[in-house]
């Protein structure tokens, strides 16, 4: 019983060591190909790598894009203002506390306050005329409202859509 034994170890030792002298001719292996390369196989790999740092991120070509002229920032802002003022007074309403503010002031109606990454709009829907005015936000004015950009007659409430005649 002790002989069978033994011979199963061997094989167990046997296979061990050959699989070390497997693992260690693949790493030498590994080792001279990265080893014998020539100079001109190293030049075009830090060519490659000179040629990515050289690219530009995609924040920086982001920053270049959105940069506007005075005249085109102008013009942006007039046409928000406009958008703005010609929504309906209810999607406006259903949206008072996440995107507007709203008060009613004596004299003017009901104001809503629009912050945006450009600038502050400030819309007045005059209820005893109908008529929506929508201002810049200028903090030294009157009622802080700034240069008018849009006048138009208010929106109470967008007509339904009809889907059935597309």
């Amino acid at each position: 019983m002790g002989n069978n034994k033994q011979p199963s170890l061997k094989k167990g030792i046997i296979y061990l060591i050959i699989v070390v002298i497997i693992i260690a001719i693949g790493f030498s292996l590994v080792g001279q190909n990265n080893a014998g390369k020539t100079s001109k196989d190293n030049n075009v790999k830090t060519t490659k790598i000179q040629k990515k740092s050289k690219t530009t991120t995609k924040k920086e070509t982001a920053k270049d894009v959105n940069k506007r002229t005075p005249a085109e920032e102008e013009r942006f802002v007039d046409g928000v203002g406009q958008a703005f003022g010609q929504k309906d007074s209810q999607t406006i309403q259903k949206y008072v506390g996440s995107i507007y503010q709203s008060a009613f002031v004596d004299g003017l109606g009901m104001t809503y306050t629009w912050k945006t990454s450009d600038a502050i709009y400030i819309r007045v829907d005059n209820t005893d005329n109908g008529i929506t005015t929508v201002y810049l936000y200028d903090e030294t004015a009157n009622n802080h409202l700034g240069r008018q950009l849009y006048q138009g007659e208010t929106i109470e409430q967008m007509a339904p859509r009809d889907n059935y005649n597309q």
